[in-house]
């Protein structure tokens, strides 16, 4: 009985790395392209404008691509699905919408197995993790910083310094 659950979770968890890997593999070459035409780009508006307009006019380009990288992010986010869109659910279905969108996103089952695969894994994997963060450490901190501000919530206008001064 186990063991059918263990290799469904194995199976699972096969087919998630390999779906990243895929990912992986055909969005390397666009990044490596991407690095080049920045580097290009770079360096023909240094020649152009000089370092520090050129500077600036890469900064407003990478701008407006992450302007429009957070609207396309956010519409798809806020986007109501085609079934929502036909007819609007009745009373019984939106309590179970509701009870949906408060349940959490692995049922009980499904984060067992995951624990134990992490469990089994983890020992062997923290050398290999250890070491390449240890080589990317700039990296790693400047990716944590940036998931620290953009996972901060906004809790109301902050305090002014005449406010805490009184």
């Amino acid at each position: 009985m186990l063991q059918s659950l263990f290799r469904r979770a194995e199976a699972t968890v096969d087919n998630a790395i390999a779906v990243t890997l895929a990912r992986a593999l055909v969005a390397i070459p666009f990044l490596v392209a991407a690095g080049f035409a920045t580097a290009g780009l770079a360096t023909y508006l240094y020649r152009e404008f000089g370092n520090g307009t050129g500077n600036l006019v890469m900064a407003g380009m990478f701008l407006v691509v992450g302007v429009i990288t957070a609207g396309v992010v956010a519409a798809r986010a806020n986007a109501p699905t085609a079934s929502s869109q036909s007819t609007p659910p009745e009373a019984g279905e939106r309590e179970a919408g509701a009870e949906n969108e408060s349940a959490p996103l692995l049922d009980p089952m499904d984060r067992e197995v995951m624990a134990a695969a992490l469990a089994a894994v983890g020992p062997m994997a923290i050398p290999f993790v250890l070491r390449a963060l240890t080589r990317n450490l700039p990296l790693v901190a400047a990716i944590a910083a940036a998931g620290f501000v953009l996972s901060r919530q906004g809790g109301g206008e902050p305090e002014s310094p005449m406010q805490a001064a009184e």
